[in-house]
């Protein structure tokens, strides 16, 4: 492998550009996986029509055809990455999951009641800068389906303005 070469990491799917100076990784730097052969395998998909089964006493050859029952092509991970590219692209705002990278779908909001929120009040400010009600918008990352909340808006502004005045 040159020192140039730009690889996927087989875990996170995140590209890696090896640095001239200092040579291969032996670790992905995003995920920690180890990037060599070892626990990585290659999966073949081919359409058999009968669903994908191991008895516990069957141990299965990396380098043998796994089949998978609705698949005899990449069809349904391109419909579905194309689907998410869609998606993206209607949302305002698309921000980077914290664990690979991926831009994240925005799945809702959550509404988060004053009953169910105590709010820590800072000795600098002597009240809180955040209160319930306040609405987070709750976003799903379409690689890892790792869920992240990040406030709204419109109460990010209120938490700014509170700050501020204080």
């Amino acid at each position: 492998m040159s020192a140039n070469e730009e690889i996927v990491c087989p875990w996170c799917q995140t590209e890696i550009v090896w640095d001239p100076e200092i040579g291969p990784e032996d670790e992905c730097p995003h995920c920690f996986n180890e990037l060599n052969d070892y626990r990585s395998i290659d999966l073949k998909v081919k359409q058999t029509g009968q669903p994908l089964r191991f008895d516990e006493q069957e141990y299965v050859d990396a380098d043998e055809d796994l089949s998978l029952a609705w698949d005899d092509s990449d069809e349904p991970l391109d419909k579905y990455g194309e689907k998410v590219q869609h998606i993206t692209d209607e949302q305002e705002e698309a921000p980077e999951c914290s664990s690979c990278h991926e831009l994240l779908l925005l799945a809702g909001d959550e509404v988060v009641s004053e009953a169910s929120f105590t709010p820590v009040i800072p000795k600098t400010l002597g009240s809180a800068f955040l209160t319930g009600p306040f609405t987070l918008n709750v976003y799903v990352c379409p690689s890892c389906f790792k869920v992240e909340k990040i406030l709204s808006d419109t109460d990010r502004l209120l938490m700014v303005s509170r700050i501020k005045s204080e």
